[in-house]
């Protein structure tokens, strides 16, 4: 995969630390080579994508002195963040209790060990929960008598975000501990409405619930089948909308290397979630696996021959273009959400994508146009004849 990311003209930086991200031939060369500024710039792609707290555990013997340094400074600044996370989810989950509403806890601690060995390695945004039905609504005014307000639009997933009152600035520092704390409230895991994918079998998320211990507070969290088919939709969720979560993406593909060979795991994987659930779920494992050369387990290699032809299709085609879109802007990943809908609904999609319902300020929506035309008609010459011949 490396060979290839240099040969479309990758940035040294972003092949080395790719290299040094890999399950199976993994090298730190590359990386020992590295001076000055290209350290500056790979570390400034680590910080954006949530990677930085890793590099020392993956190959902390070709980190210089001073990378090594500016490292353990973001993690000491994180250790302070992650501790006021940890105080305000046990505050917002005691709340929730005494009034008896029911959520789960998605992501961020969660995700440890099952994910990554130790969750000070994984930079948490903000608090997501899920909390199912109208619960949601009742959620928020509990969250709104402790003191926390809505800020930004809702999404489709879940209800505008909350955060505390603050004075706080953004300074350019991802790890700032005094950065407020977000709070998610989902009432739903993935939106049909808005992808116009349908995953049947979700809410039986809900009811293979399970309780964990985190420093002494109960809450409830995602079986691990469900925590990986989350994950795995999360993850599809921010490709096919042209990010790039590379944190996400490696730690899927470190369960699925640690996992590929428990069979009983994998057998209540298999019964547990339904097909369209685990064509997708396959998709991204897909994915990982050229990213990052993870082991798969058998139960995934037979599961990856029913994926659709087309979507074998992108995988062997387009794979690369959401780590290339950086350097060579690309918006193949519209042909990924084309081919997994139906042609009703491709319309639908591709007006989304060109044409966004809500409109910004007239300066900044003759940019992004003038942006999108830069980085659609590239994708437009190159995959239309793909799709047509993939899809008809």
């Amino acid at each position: 995969m490396t060979a290839s990311l240099a040969s479309q003209g990758a940035p040294e930086y972003l092949v080395a630390i790719f290299e040094a991200l890999q399950f199976r031939g993994a090298s730190i060369g590359r990386l020992r080579e590295l001076k000055g500024m290209e350290w500056d710039d790979l570390l400034g792609w680590c910080d954006a994508r949530q990677l930085t707290l890793v590099l020392p555990s993956l190959c902390g013997e070709a980190l210089p002195n001073e990378v090594r340094h500016r490292i353990e400074q973001c993690q000491n600044r994180y250790i302070e963040r992650f501790s006021r996370i940890k105080s305000q989810l046990f505050e917002i989950t005691e709340a929730l209790d005494t009034a008896g509403i029911e959520f789960i806890v998605l992501k961020g601690l969660t995700h440890s060990p099952a994910f990554t060995p130790n969750p000070l390695l994984r930079a948490q945004g903000d608090i997501d929960l899920w909390v199912p039905g109208d619960a949601v609504h009742q959620a928020r005014e509990i969250l709104t008598k402790i003191g926390y307000v809505s800020g930004e639009r809702a999404r489709s997933r879940h209800l505008s975000p909350m955060r505390r009152p603050s004075g706080w600035r953004w300074r350019g520092d991802r790890f700032d501990p005094e950065m407020p704390v977000s709070i998610e409230l989902h009432f739903e895991l993935w939106s049909e409405r808005t992808e116009r994918i349908a995953v049947p079998g979700l809410n039986g998320f809900w009811s293979r619930r399970a309780a964990r211990t985190f420093d002494g507070h109960s809450v409830n969290v995602l079986r691990d089948e469900d925590l990986l088919g989350f994950a795995a939709l999360h993850l599809l969720l921010h490709v096919l909308h042209g990010e790039l979560p590379a944190q996400r993406a490696w730690e899927i593909a470190s369960f699925l290397h640690n996992r590929a060979g428990d069979e009983i795991f994998w057998a209540s994987w298999r019964r547990l979630h339904s097909s369209a659930l685990k064509e997708l779920e396959i998709l991204v494992f897909q994915l990982v696996r050229i990213w990052f050369s993870c082991d798969l387990s058998r139960a995934v290699v037979e599961e990856t021959n029913a994926l659709p032809e087309r979507v074998r299709a992108w995988l062997n085609t387009f794979s690369l273009s959401p780590l290339t879109r950086q350097f060579r802007p690309n918006k193949d990943e519209l042909w990924l959400h084309l081919a997994l809908i139906s042609p009703a609904d491709r319309v639908r999609i591709l007006t989304r994508r060109l044409f966004p319902v809500q409109l910004p300020q007239s300066r900044f929506l003759l940019n992004r146009a003038a942006h999108h035309l830069y980085t659609f008609l590239p994708t437009l010459f190159q995959g239309a004849r793909w799709f047509c011949f993939r899809t008809r």
